[in-house]
C-alpha cells in the first residue's frame, strides 16, 4: 500500500484544507497521522486512489512524498508488536514506521514502511495482506 506524506508550513487549518480537499473529490482517507515539528506540519495519509490523489495533492500546491506500504495481519495479544518488532529485527530488517489502519477484537491490520521490502515480506509471508 502506498501512503502519501505531505510536509508542509504549518498553519490554522490546514488539516481543514487536506481533508476537504479529499472530500471535494470523494477520495476516502483510510488512515492518517499528524505531527508538528517546529513551523513544519508533517501528515501522513493512506488513501485511494494513490496516483490521483498523489496529483491532486501536487496540484494544489502541497508538498508531496510517496512511500510504499506492506498490510500486515497482526494478532491482537499482550506482546504482539514485540513479537513483530523482534522477527523484523532478527532478519536486520529496517523499520521506518507502523500504523494501525484497521483493528476489532481478535487483530489488527498494520501498515509496515522498511527500507528493504523484499525480506519483510519474506520474513512476514504468513501473516502479509496485502501489498502495493
Amino acid at each position: 500500500m502506498k501512503a502519501l506524506t505531505i510536509i508542509q508550513e504549518n498553519h490554522s487549518g490546514l488539516l481543514a484544507e487536506v481533508t476537504t480537499l479529499l472530500e471535494e473529490q470523494n477520495i476516502p482517507l483510510i488512515d492518517f497521522a499528524g505531527q508538528v515539528v517546529g513551523d513544519t506540519a508533517v501528515i501522513s495519509l493512506t488513501v485511494e486512489p494513490y496516483k490521483e490523489t498523489f496529483r491532486l495533492l501536487s496540484d494544489a500546491g502541497y508538498r508531496v512524498v510517496a512511500s510504499d506500504h506492506l498490510l500486515i495481519r497482526l494478532d491482537k495479544h499482550p506482546g504482539a508488536l514485540a513479537e513483530l518488532s523482534r522477527r523484523l529485527a532478527d532478519a536486520k530488517v529496517d523499520v521506518r514506521g507502523m500504523h494501525i489502519v484497521n483493528k476489532d477484537e481478535k487483530a489488527g491490520i498494520v501498515a509496515l514502511e522498511t527500507t528493504d521490502f523484499k525480506a519483510a515480506r519474506t520474513v512476514l509471508a504468513d501473516i502479509l495482506v496485502w501489498e502495493h
